[in-house]
């Protein structure tokens, strides 16, 4: 049984955070996870191609129904020129359409039962409690070595392994489920699933004078600060050296007249915070043995000096000029970008949602925020594609996939959180991230020749998020999970952390964003389902009533299809994916409390949250885009199709790819 000092941890920590290391003495310890095997180097056919460069773009979540509006609106001259002289069409996503599934999916060219990345979070089979799939920490790093910290999480080979080890120069930058880098011949610096200093998906700090109550949003991340006349003395909690503890390093704060900013001192170091704009990069260092420290970044927001005193600090990055862990491949590679950029944000989720859900971070700094990263990262495009003569270059956008998340109610008067002011004030914010991408695209182009291929694409679409669906709440209702007792209303999380479940009498159980697992007999700790007739049953039992899960104020279905994982996934890591994946319609998706494993009094509930829009849907719904300056061999391409066809640009071909060339 988890207890609650362990329960507080995964809540506060998994979805937004996912602290999980500790720092002893000298070495840093990791928490568990499992550890899998690199298979067995898989062969490739080499032939003459007729590409000298190939470059591969990809801009997160962008979809194409609002690509073609603003293209007949000729906001996106760019898309519209490129997509008359090559190929413009919507992109099959992966199933589920999740961000770390979706790239790994393309980076291979297969599909999840090869590379194992099923959803952001997957369970541990052994206690049924959720666990980080993003991030593989290894278990088997006894003396705490930083090359052995990480195992790699994305399983097989991707397109850029085979080009690498046929000596085509290969440079992929930012791209998601790469975190540890495997050390090959490609130059990668990793993205999606980097975590902060601490080990996790990144917590962020508020220092503040005002009283904010112990059961607020965010209550665990806000640090209480007093005013001594002009000045104020805290601290910032660094990585953790003992399950509880955490390295602190002190920093010391000076008002500013007229209350225009304030002067931040730590180690000797200094950085001015004018009001209401981002700080310059803040680099702090943590002790965390007798002698050995770690070293990160942040930058700070400063809301208010009165009457109230309010400060946001992003989570401290991992310093790219002296880093913790390793990013890249080789290993000196980020500490070149950062000698030649300067600080960068590293954290794997750079846009801090969580900050403006809780209220911590108000809409004007979240875009300004989101703007810096998007400058960042195009300085870091231009800095490495001007560089590029030959070989293959990928490099990733990612804002434009949390812009949409967080500002998708301007766009839909039905949503529960539509407000028409609000829409008027911020509706064309996601408009203009399509256009800063078109505008990229179009500087890109313009070093284009014959001799380049260029693929565009992002890894799924968008749809609106109105209402939250409690998986567990329904498996409770029909049967499928006993509870010990009924759920309060009041408890939000729905016994988080299946707290409630009796396991000898549940069936199934749902964690993750739309994954559901049966109690199977010889797998879970106390399983009850027999595999075979028994359990093929019950997965017929639960889909035939889950495809029926009506919502009576729309009078519709919630779910569109359900899919039992032996239909749509098969490969060497297909015992690791949920037993049935739920294709939610548009409108609808699991709820933060399945993710987690809580179980609400209700089963469907409108979606109070900022985060309006998703697309954690069946993949029918939300299809990513494809553009290419090359004509294609067919008009319904797939994301599983990138990885060959950029292997066929160099004359390659791989018999271990599920998806097509379409060259």
């Amino acid at each position: 049984m988890v207890n609650e000092y362990d329960r507080r941890e995964i809540l506060e920590h998994m979805l937004w955070a996912g602290s999980g290391l500790l720092l002893a003495g000298n070495n840093i310890f990791l928490y568990g996870c499992d550890h899998e095997k690199e298979q067995a180097p898989l062969r490739v056919t080499k032939k003459n191609g007729g590409y000298k460069r190939v470059i591969t773009l990809g801009m997160d979540g962008l979809d194409p129904k609002i690509i073609l509006q603003l293209m007949g609106q000729g906001d996106m001259p760019n898309f519209s020129k490129f997509s008359k002289t090559g190929h413009f069409s919507p992109l099959g996503t992966s199933n589920p359409p999740q961000s770390p599934t979706a790239w790994a999916s393309i980076a291979t060219g297969n599909n999840p039962g090869y590379h194992g990345v099923f959803d952001f979070l997957n369970r541990r089979i052994d206690d049924y409690m959720p666990n980080l799939a993003i991030i593989n920490r290894n278990p088997n790093n006894l003396l705490g070595s930083r090359d052995s910290m990480f195992l790699p999480v994305m399983q097989g080979k991707s397109f850029w392994d085979y080009a690498s080890s046929e000596g085509i120069s290969s440079t992929i930058l930012r791209w998601p489920v790469t975190f540890q880098p495997k050390k090959n011949d490609a130059r990668l610096y990793a993205g999606l699933g980097v975590p902060d200093l601490r080990g996790g998906l990144g917590t962020y700090s508020f220092y503040t004078t005002a009283q904010i109550s112990a059961d607020a949003k965010g209550a665990e991340k806000v640090t209480p600060v007093r005013k001594y006349g002009n000045k104020i003395k805290t601290y910032i909690a660094g990585p953790k050296v003992s399950s509880k503890d955490n390295a602190k390093t002190d920093i010391d704060i000076t008002l500013l007249d007229s209350d225009s900013g304030i002067k931040v001192e730590a180690d000797g170091k200094t950085v001015i915070v004018t009001k209401r704009q981002w700080s310059d990069w803040f680099e702090v260092k943590f002790k965390v043995g007798m002698f050995k420290t770690v070293s990160g970044i942040v930058k700070f927001f400063l809301k208010s000096v009165s009457p109230e005193f309010e400060l946001y600090m992003t989570p401290i990055q991992i310093n790219p000029k002296d880093p913790a862990f390793i990013l890249s491949n080789p290993d000196d590679y980020i500490k070149e970008l950062a000698d030649e950029l300067g600080h960068f944000y590293t954290l794997g989720i750079s846009e801090d949602t969580k900050a403006l859900s809780e209220g911590r971070l108000d809409e004007e700094a979240f875009i300004s925020m989101c703007d810096e990263i998007t400058k960042e990262q195009e300085d870091m495009l231009w800095h490495e594609l001007n560089k590029f003569k030959e070989g293959l270059f990928s490099f990733g956008f990612f804002s434009t996939d949390r812009i949409q998340h967080m500002f998708w109610a301007t766009k839909d008067p039905l949503h529960p959180q539509y407000n028409e002011t609000y829409a008027r004030k911020y509706g064309h914010v996601i408009d203009d991230y399509y256009r800063w991408m078109d505008r990229i695209l179009g500087e890109v182009m313009k070093n284009v020749d014959e001799s380049t291929a260029i693929m565009t694409f992002s890894d799924h679409g968008f749809s609106t998020f109105r209402r939250t669906v409690h998986l567990n709440s329904w498996l409770a209702e029909n049967g499928f999970m006993k509870l010990h007792r009924q759920v309060d209303k009041n408890d939000k999380e729905g016994g988080s952390l299946f707290q409630y479940v009796d396991w000898e009498n549940t069936y199934a159980y749902a964690l993750g964003f739309g994954s559901i697992y049966l109690n199977m007999k010889g797998r879970e700790k106390h399983g009850i389902v027999a595999p075979g007739a028994h359990s093929i049953s019950v997965l017929k039992d639960i889909s035939g009533k889950l495809i029926k899960l009506h919502d009576s104020k729309y009078g519709q279905s919630s779910v569109k299809n359900v899919y039992m994982s032996e239909t749509i996934y098969s490969g060497g890591q297909i015992d690791k994916s949920p037993d049935i994946v739920v294709g939610f319609n548009e409108g609808y998706r699991a709820s933060w409390q399945t993710a987690l494993g809580g179980s609400p009094s209700e089963i469907i509930e409108d979606n109070a949250a900022k985060w309006s829009g998703d697309h954690i849907v069946d993949p029918s719904i939300v299809p990513g885009f494809i553009l290419t300056n090359f004509k294609t061999n067919h008009d319904n391409p797939s994301l599983i199709d990138i990885a060959p066809t950029v292997l066929s640009c160099f004359g390659m071909f791989s018999p271990n790819m599920e998806g097509k060339s379409l060259l």
